[in-house]
């Protein structure tokens, strides 16, 4: 597929990924860590996923709370309701943990797969996307109900209540014989929890080359869900389209074009906030959006998409061994993880930091782009690639890396290729 787990939503109406605490609902606050002075994000980024703070941004300030569910695993997937709580994911290698905090108390539910974007209803039910279906509890319950999806092999994401009886949910078409791997089409679908019928939303289409794919769907203000769609040809080595939609009732319209990679983040009131990337080094930033269209400073995090320094649990290894430098990156390998430092505007400037990095670690790295590497580097770009061997832990490596190169320590990812 084409990493939905990269670019998937971290569900929330009205506010960013707020951490209620126990006992007491959610104050008015967004999970959105601000920058240092206005600079690159860099490792500030991971605030919403590193696994120990929550960082809540509001009127007063910026505060880290430790997650109350005290429980293991990488925090991904922040959502909130101004009133009703707060829900998230605790990533863990296998199935994975859904946390909901209301002024019900802490509720913890097990999964047996990977579990993506929950988000709460204006009623405090839960619901999250797992596999292909959804997992539904209502308010004050303990126990999943199985909604099974609409497609048959496909792969839901990004569900959110559009209201009390409806769940709006992102659909990926299953693999084919001519796309076995990719994700080449992507659609909204609703679910009535009264008739428990589906109805697909939007209609577009896709194939081997012609793809599109949706992302980032948000309830508005206004009640209508806006989202971003995202389109492009696997036959041409350029950066896809990017869209900003909106889908009222079963009416979608196109409302402008985008100037490139960037997803919704949220509203603050009736303006909207992006996340999209800091030109030099990659990180995610949010802005939000005046009046004229233009953008402002908001902060800085992963809070629609995933950190770029944190590995995945589910493919990442569990074993501490050192080995930054000890295989050489054109060595063929089984899939894995690496760190990525870039991007860079040309390939002599990807060489000469290449040849740095590698008088420092004591082996010479590989220069990557779109076309070797489509996964994990845009078109027109072109960036180093460091190995992680097997049986390394991958943060421990980057941190090392990091410290060993502090000149690219703000342009440096953990990536799994």
């Amino acid at each position: 597929m084409k990493k939905v787990i990269t670019f998937v939503v971290a569900v929330a109406v009205g506010a960013l990924g707020v951490a209620a605490r126990p006992g007491g609902v959610a104050p008015p606050a967004s999970a959105v860590a601000r920058c240092g002075g206005g600079g690159p994000a860099r490792s500030d980024m991971r605030t919403l996923a590193d696994g120990a703070a929550i960082s809540l941004t509001s009127p007063a300030g910026t505060e880290a709370v430790v997650p109350p569910d005290g429980g293991r695993g990488v925090v991904r997937h922040v959502s909130s309701r101004p009133g009703v709580g707060t829900a998230y994911v605790r990533d863990r290698k296998g199935g994975d943990l859904v946390v909901s905090v209301t002024d019900r108390g802490i509720r913890r539910f097990a999964t047996r797969d990977e579990a993506l974007q929950p988000s709460l209803s204006a009623q405090g039910d839960l619901v999250w996307a797992e596999r292909s279906g959804l997992r539904l509890v209502p308010a004050g319950a303990w126990t999943p109900t199985r909604i099974a999806g609409p497609t048959r092999g496909g792969m839901t994401f990004s569900a959110l209540f559009a209201s009390r009886r409806t769940i709006v949910v992102a659909v990926a078409a299953p693999p084919t014989a001519a796309v076995p791997e990719d994700e080449y089409l992507s659609n909204l679908w609703r679910y009535d929890l009264r008739s428990s019928r589906w109805v697909r939303s939007t209609h577009f289409r896709g194939g081997p080359d012609r793809w599109t794919i949706v992302r980032t769907p948000f309830l508005a203000p206004d009640g209508s869900i806006q989202f971003v769609r995202v389109s492009g040809r696997a036959s041409i080595d350029r950066a896809p389209r990017y869209e900003l939609w909106r889908l009222r009732g079963d009416i979608a319209r196109r409302l402008r074009a985008l100037p490139g990679e960037m997803y919704l983040a949220g509203f603050d009131g009736y303006a909207r906030l992006w996340n999209l990337r800091e030109g030099a080094t990659g990180a995610w930033l949010i802005r939000r959006e005046r009046a004229d269209g233009s953008l402002e400073d908001a902060g800085c995090g992963a809070v629609m998409v995933d950190s770029l320094d944190r590995a995945d649990p589910d493919v990442r290894s569990g074993s501490r061994s050192s080995s930054i430098g000890v295989a050489d990156a054109t060595t063929s390998s089984p899939a894995g993880d690496a760190i990525l430092v870039g991007d860079f505007s040309s390939v002599a400037a990807a060489s000469d930091a290449s040849a740095t990095i590698g008088s420092a670690l004591g082996s010479t790295p590989s220069i990557v782009d779109a076309k070797t590497q489509p996964a994990v580097v845009r078109p027109g770009v072109w960036a180093v690639l460091i190995p992680v061997a097997a049986g390394a832990d991958s943060e421990a490596e980057l941190a090392r890396f990091r410290a060993t190169v502090p000149a690219f320590a703000g342009w440096s990812w953990i990536v799994s290729v």
